[in-house]
């Protein structure tokens, strides 16, 4: 899903990153001052974003409402960031602002980079920032995609997903996105999707292999983008995934360590 923020670059009467407000003078306005804002909140985007956005304009130094090639110049160092996907008309706020829409990339995954994990948007393409562990952005943990093995030690944000493993393991944690809702995500916890072997998938392989906590392993098959005839829906796979968690609550709890969720009856190996 994207985000649509509303950019303001107003040094009266607006929100500010680090300053109090105050006006600097008719027409003209400091690109270092700098707020994104957005209907209901940004939820799903790492709040870091706005430091990046304002760190960039400031190159920009004073610009004035009455120059219409200096806001040309703003839409297109907005368009340069890889966690922005489109950008709308510049609009003037009297007497000393500007206000441009934007679209943002949502992250709906990440991968990792060493030590480190990069968020990854619906789009393939690698964003903005570095977490020490799977980042959650106030929609659940951010699925891993798999299988983890140094492909993306070198990779930076605007980077887009090139192999198809990754960009099946990536059709998957969009599944999941668009099938559980936040509490749901949550009972997942940290998942790695190693789509490795997807394209092999047939009754006897498994396919895509989600990794869930406590060494426990979910065979899922085909992955979404595949468009395989026969292949069970994605909302049934996850409702499956959901019920064999709910195996592991209250007081008769079972402990299990692999399910397969790619037939109408989900068979659970208990451990």
């Amino acid at each position: 899903m994207i985000a649509i923020l509303c950019l303001c670059l107003c040094t009266f009467a607006a929100r500010e990153l680090g300053h109090s407000a105050e006006v600097r003078g008719f027409h003209s306005i400091d690109a270092a001052r700098v707020a994104l804002d957005a209907p209901g909140g940004t939820t799903g985007c790492p709040p870091e974003w706005s430091s990046l956005v304002a760190a960039r304009l400031c190159a920009l130094g004073k610009l004035t409402t009455l120059d219409g090639g200096a806001q040309d110049e703003l839409r297109a160092v907005l368009g340069d960031l890889a966690c922005v996907s489109e950008v709308g008309e510049v609009r003037v706020i009297w007497p000393d602002g500007l206000q441009v829409e934007v679209r943002l990339r949502e992250p709906v995954a990440c991968v990792q980079s060493g030590s480190d994990y990069i968020p990854v948007a619906a789009d393939g393409t690698l964003l903005p920032g570095y977490w020490s562990a799977p980042p959650d952005f106030g929609l659940g943990l951010l699925p891993v995609l798999g299988p983890g093995d140094g492909a993306f030690d070198l990779a930076l944000a605007g980077d887009v997903l090139q192999e198809a493993r990754h960009q099946n393991a990536l059709s998957v944690a969009v599944s999941m996105r668009e099938h559980l809702s936040r509490e749901e995500i949550g009972r997942v916890g940290r998942l790695l999707i190693d789509a490795g072997s997807a394209h092999l998938a047939s009754v006897s392989e498994a396919g895509t292999r989600l990794k869930l906590e406590q060494r426990r392993l979910v065979l899922w098959g085909r992955v979404p983008r595949s468009m395989a005839p026969g292949e069970l829906p994605e909302a049934q796979k996850w409702a499956h995934v959901m019920a064999a968690l709910g195996y592991l609550e209250g007081p008769e709890a079972t402990d299990w360590d692999l399910v397969d969720v790619r037939w109408d009856t989900a068979t659970l190996r208990p451990r």
